[in-house]
């Protein structure tokens, strides 16, 4: 059996959990060392789940919080989320085997999710990032 771990990021001070060893944070981009320390671990993706959310609230409600989520079987998603990391993946399954991105997709996207979030702003961010490249034909290349 696999087990996940709950890593707290030294720069951001939030928690992720991963099942290798972390290398950068999801949500600052901090490359991670192999020393950052685990502060739970979970036997799966539900576990996970709610260890993640415990790890990232303040001590003096963990308790009645988790006592909420381990009564639910329900997991806990934002309908309209409009994290990097799922407006991203949100984009990479729009862009299908090609991996091509046009501008359309993502101004599709970012309708999808009701983001105010400008379409060439959210490219530029992926450009900036590594995580796409732009060709010559006005489109870009998934590179991840």
């Amino acid at each position: 059996m696999e087990k996940w771990s709950v890593v707290r990021c030294p720069a951001c001070r939030n928690c992720h959990g991963t099942r290798t060893r972390p290398r950068q944070c999801p949500h600052c981009g901090q490359t991670l060392a192999s020393s950052t320390p685990i502060v739970a671990t979970a036997d799966s993706a539900a576990q996970l789940r709610i260890e993640v959310a415990l790890a990232n609230t303040p001590e003096e409600i963990r308790d009645e919080l988790r006592k909420k989520l381990e009564a639910t079987d329900e997991p806990l998603v934002a309908i309209n989320s409009t994290s990097p990391r799922h407006l991203y993946s949100l984009i990479v399954k729009r862009a299908g085997e090609s991996g091509i991105i046009h501008r359309n997709d993502v101004e599709d996207v970012l309708l999808k999710v009701e983001s105010e979030m400008d379409a060439d702003d959210l490219l530029d961010q992926l450009e900036i990032n590594g995580t796409i490249i732009r060709r010559q034909d006005g489109t870009w290349q998934l590179l991840e």
